[in-house]
């Protein structure tokens, strides 16, 4: 018996303990966003959460998130003095039952408590209109009684003063009382319209779908631990905006550049820091690639039953992408100095080979309420020739055409550009994209100094006596610079374009010599004026065509 229980001890002594791990400790991250970029058809926002931990494991999680949040483009790390691992990454799907009941029973006290002022105000109101109507009923009893007593001298005329002097103010009175019961009654019904469109929203949050990420981490060493998370979110961009402004001599033009930001992922960004990226995740990383095309001599079926059709495989997932740490550099301060122009905070341009990205140099609130918000991008000081453009056949006015020199060393997004001379505002257009050293056509409206007319001086058609009919056009555009300087006028016009070989259209006896004539009929002139100068261009056209045919389109 001895022996066995010694037996029975040894194995209990060398048997390993089996210890069991225990659940990793939940706890909330109090985070909130840093940053965010934008690119033209999303966003990925950074937030950071800091905790003190002691080693063990933990499940560190980030709740309330979006439920827009897209799962597979979650990403995180963290530094600390802490020594941690993190070790595995859960993005959850939550519902926040009843979070609105508590709203929406406080939105209803305050509908009743409106609701009863306006029965308040009716009660009134009545009470008001019965007493105008029993005065509009003394007046008229009255007519007739004191038309027979008048006669005799009753009532006198002070009495009578009195009586209608009551009378009147009594309904005035109440007139006034009414229509400051109807405004009031107004002003309740904005409210409790307010109010149940709140509710109404509340209502719809019964049951609120937001999303929780959960870290794993294991720790080591006790110490601080902050991690970084950052995910993708649809439903937010930006697209550029500019405002061109041209300087007194027409020689260059002060172009700002804006980025026109919206988003609507269900939390506001406060205080962030901001970067625009010209990058398009939508377009994919690589090139699309061409499949054979075949082709082959049409060879009818035999006519058979209709098998069913298979369905379309499941698309694959996409692969995820990780998301490149960006270093930011640091704006140099302007020198101060007294009696100078205000200086304008510009965005940090970095390349990043495929695109551009804008760091703006200050913090930023963006509201999810889906409307625009501005950004000061960059300011530019380009150079710019000026011509002057006229197509009087269409219009008499006389465009001032610049052409500008993209010397910013990225790329003009396309996007709406408002152009001013002065502080004066002269339209806007749509400006098309530009790359880096390209030019580019831009217009600042008409100037009324310079003048241009065109009439048409004759037309005749005649029989041809060879076998050719023809039709004879001529015109007159007079010009003329009210500037002090000389300029250049650029005046288009067109000729008929054949669409017969037995049609022949020609230019004909032009006073001025055309600087182009295109295949599309478009005749172009550069003409020069000097200050004060009025002068004259006259053309004809001539279109012929066979005797027994008729032609269309003149």
């Amino acid at each position: 018996m001895k022996g066995l229980s010694f037996f029975l001890l040894l194995i209990l002594v060398l048997t390993p303990v089996i210890v069991f791990p225990a659940d990793p400790h939940r706890i909330p991250a109090p985070s909130r966003i840093t940053a965010v970029t934008i690119y033209p058809d999303r966003a990925l926002t950074t937030r950071n959460a800091t905790l003190t931990l002691t080693p063990g494991s933990y499940l560190i999680a980030f709740d309330s998130l979006p439920t827009l949040l897209l799962d597979d483009s979650v990403r995180v790390n963290g530094k600390g003095s802490a020594v941690t691992t993190i070790t595995g990454l859960e993005v959850r799907r939550q519902f926040l039952e009843q979070s609105g009941e508590k709203q929406a029973q406080e939105l209803l006290i305050d509908i009743r408590t409106l609701e009863k002022r306006a029965a308040g105000l009716d009660a009134k109101k009545a009470g008001i209109t019965a007493q105008k109507n029993f005065l509009e009923s003394i007046r008229v009893a009255w007519g007739d009684r004191i038309s027979k007593e008048l006669g005799i001298g009753r009532p006198t005329s002070a009495e009578l003063q009195d009586a209608a002097t009551f009378v009147g103010t009594g309904i005035a009175n109440a007139e006034e009382l009414n229509r400051e019961i109807d405004f009031d009654k107004s002003t309740i019904k904005d409210k409790i319209d307010a109010l149940r469109r709140q509710l109404h929203e509340t209502a719809g949050s019964g049951r609120k779908e937001v999303k929780t990420v959960e870290v794993a981490v294991e720790c080591t060493r006790a110490g601080n631990l902050t991690l970084e998370l950052a995910a993708m979110l649809p439903r937010a961009s930006w697209e550029p905006a500019y405002d061109v402004r041209l300087a007194p001599d027409s020689k260059s033009a002060d172009l700002a550049f804006h980025a026109m930001i919206r988003q609507q992922t269900g939390e506001e960004w406060r205080n962030i820091d901001l970067t625009l990226s010209t990058a398009r995740p939508a377009i994919g990383s690589a090139p699309p690639e061409l499949r054979p095309w075949y082709i082959s001599l049409y060879h009818p079926l035999p006519i058979m039953a209709a098998l069913p059709v298979a369905s379309a495989p499941a698309p694959a997932f996409r692969e995820k992408t990780v998301r490149s740490r960006m270093d930011y550099g640091v704006l140099n301060e302007a020198a101060q100095a007294e009696e100078t122009d205000a200086q304008i905070a510009v965005a940090q341009i970095r390349d990043e080979q495929s695109s551009v990205s804008f760091h703006i140099p200050h913090a930023i609130d963006i509201p999810s309420d889906g409307s625009r918000h501005s950004a000061m991008v960059a300011a530019l000081q380009v150079p710019v020739h000026i011509e002057y453009l006229a197509v009087p056949k269409l219009s008499p006015a006389v465009f001032l055409k610049s052409e500008i020199v993209n010397n910013a060393p990225y790329t003009l997004l396309p996007g709406k550009v408002n152009t001013f001379i002065g502080n004066s505002y002269t339209g806007s257009s749509i400006l098309n994209k530009v790359a880096a050293g390209e030019k580019f056509d831009l217009f600042f409206g008409n100037d009324d100094q310079v003048t241009v007319t065109r009439e048409e001086l004759k037309q005749h058609k005649e029989a041809g006596l060879f076998g050719k009919n023809r039709v004879n056009f001529r015109y007159r555009i007079e010009m003329e610079n009210f500037r002090k300087v000389p300029l250049i006028l650029t005046l288009r016009d067109q000729l008929p374009v054949a669409g017969d070989e037995e049609v022949r259209v020609t230019l004909e006896e032009p006073s001025i010599k055309p600087a182009e004539i295109k295949g599309d009929g478009s005749v172009m002139w550069s003409v020069p004026l000097v200050a004060g100068e009025k002068k004259a261009l006259s053309f004809g056209i001539m279109v012929e065509y066979p005797k027994d045919k008729e032609i269309t389109g003149l």
